[in-house]
């Protein structure tokens, strides 16, 4: 008869790779969590934010804008809510400054249902109407004229996950955080709709926060999204700076989320149209938001 140490260390051997394997999630489990930190972990949420975009060239010391940066601080109003298990989204964000800029406002409403494209709206005070903004377009869909999009593929807060499937390419380090590589590939039908077709993923394996993002379109790397500065909010972990990289125009926007506030009351009715045009109506919803921001 073997000693008993040997048959265990045996057995220990040939659990090894079903235990190690256990110890992994699965893709999509991860991706999965990934929505749930991301769109799900709040029903509504405040926000004060500044957005600085400029042209960049690359120096021995770093990267550098080459053009006099474009700052607009703007003030955001989101609700999410839960249908049949699926999630949808309404968002408001105003501009306050530049003051030429000032009212200039983006309407999005994402649907729970499947096949169902958002909708998005943007009012120009300057010409006092609003228009329809379509995500593929890449001038149109840029929010504010930004690097940022209201493409769903571009923003982890408003990926649909169904619409992806995914691979863990592997396990890695990044912002000396232990993270998982994942490749996400659109579905047929979601490829149709969108200009990108593939995007990897660093997720952070204790936060399951995306740290980094690369966009692919053509083949080609055509974006990067790195978030950072990750603290929590009302109990909920958020990134307070997030930065894009288009590496095709050598454009760079960088969000900074001044002020956050989760979880207290947003009125659904101020998540319309009429918050776009009215300017009273407007006005009093977000002096009585500006006050829970800050608290």
């Amino acid at each position: 008869m073997k000693p008993i140490r040997t048959v265990l260390t045996l057995l220990t051997l040939a659990l090894a790779p079903q235990l190690h394997a256990a110890a992994t999630p699965a893709a999509d489990d991860i991706m999965a969590k990934v929505d749930r930190v991301m769109r799900k972990s709040y029903r509504t949420q405040l926000a004060n934010v500044k957005i600085t975009t400029c042209k960049y060239a690359q120096t021995a010391s770093g990267v550098r804008c080459t053009e006099k940066p474009r700052v607009v601080l703007a003030e955001n109003a989101k609700r999410v809510a839960e249908q049949g298990g699926l999630y949808s989204e309404k968002s408001l964000l105003i501009v306050r400054e530049p003051a030429s800029d000032r009212g200039t406002s983006l309407l999005v409403y994402e649907y729970a249902e499947r096949g169902k494209d958002n909708d998005n709206w943007l009012y120009l005070p300057a010409l006092g109407k609003v228009n329809r903004v379509i995500a593929s377009d890449d001038e149109g869909g840029s929010v504010f004229g930004s690097e940022f999009s209201v493409e769903t593929t571009e923003n982890p807060e408003a990926r649909k996950i169904y619409e992806y499937t995914y691979r863990i390419v592997e396990e890695t380090a990044l912002q000396g955080r232990p993270v998982w590589l994942v490749e996400m590939l659109p579905t047929a039908e979601k490829a149709r709709r969108t200009r990108y077709g593939k995007v990897l993923a660093w997720v952070d394996q204790e936060t399951y926060i995306p740290l980094k993002e690369e966009l692919y379109r053509n083949g080609k790397l055509h974006k990067q999204r790195i978030q950072s500065d990750i603290k929590p909010v009302d109990g909920v972990l958020m990134a307070a700076k997030v930065v894009v990289n288009n590496l095709t125009t050598s454009r760079l926007s960088q969000m900074d989320r001044i002020a956050m506030r989760h979880n207290t009351e947003v009125p659904d009715e101020f998540l319309g149209q009429r918050a776009l045009t009215d300017f009273s109506f407007r006005e009093r919803n977000l002096a009585r938001f500006r006050a829970d921001l800050k608290q």
